[in-house]
């Protein structure tokens, strides 16, 4: 499993980066106001555990230079009030008011649930885009962003032996332990999209794009998505 991340580097992260948005909405009400919350392009990336996520994130987000906002972050982020609140405070009366109609559209079209945790997760990951290119690990970003033509959603896979082989490798674990341990997080992650998004994981219509990391390198991935994302730009 991924390291957790300490809370004391998590606050410290956070609160540089409403620190620097606080200063682009400065710098925003200076010049002209837009009618809109724009939208940086972004990435989502879903995949499943043992795919190669540990060193392929890493190079996806050093090709890209966007920061990563995988899930340690992210329910930092979600379940810190204080935090939560001052990520919204970085944008302007209007902005914020956008915001909440945007959250109540994704509702009312059934793209997540009126969850408290999804809410904030949701509310977060806008105001994160509206500032900044960034990677979002998990969490079902492409259902939160999907509506955004900005975005590029991708999904990273690889068949199951190949995937048990690779964590039994990666972790030092007898080969029936990698495989009942790849099971159970393939089942976490199929609950958490289910419970909290009512949507089928496997489903490919919410992906642009999957790669098989069986059979396509981490350069070639990589190449891939910058191509692509500069194709959206």
């Amino acid at each position: 499993m991924a390291n957790v991340l300490p809370e004391a580097h998590a606050d410290k992260m956070i609160q540089d980066k409403i620190k620097e948005w606080e200063t682009a909405r400065e710098q925003l009400k200076a010049s002209e106001k837009v009618a809109a919350i724009q939208v940086r392009p972004f990435l989502t990336i879903s995949r499943d555990f043992g795919c190669g996520e540990e060193t392929l994130i890493p190079l996806i987000e050093k090709t890209l230079k966007w920061k990563v906002y995988g899930k340690n972050l992210l329910d930092h982020m979600a379940r810190r009030d204080y935090l939560n609140r001052g990520i919204i405070e970085t944008l302007d009366e209007q902005h914020k008011n956008l915001l909440d109609q945007w959250v109540t559209f994704l509702i009312r079209t059934g793209s997540i649930l009126p969850n408290d945790y999804i809410v904030r997760l949701s509310k977060m990951m806008k105001v994160i885009v509206s500032h900044e290119s960034a990677i979002f690990v998990g969490r079902g970003a492409n259902y939160v962003l999907g509506d955004k033509n900005e975005g590029l959603f991708i999904k990273l896979t690889a068949p199951f032996e190949y995937r048990a082989q690779h964590i039994a490798q990666l972790r030092e674990l007898p080969k029936k332990e990698a495989e009942s341990l790849v099971r159970t997080i393939d089942e976490e992650r199929r609950e958490f999209i289910e419970q909290y998004f009512k949507k089928d994981r496997e489903d490919v219509s919410y992906f642009d794009i999957i790669f098989n990391t069986k059979r396509v390198s981490a350069d070639s991935i990589c190449g891939y998505l910058a191509v692509l994302l500069k194709a959206r730009s």
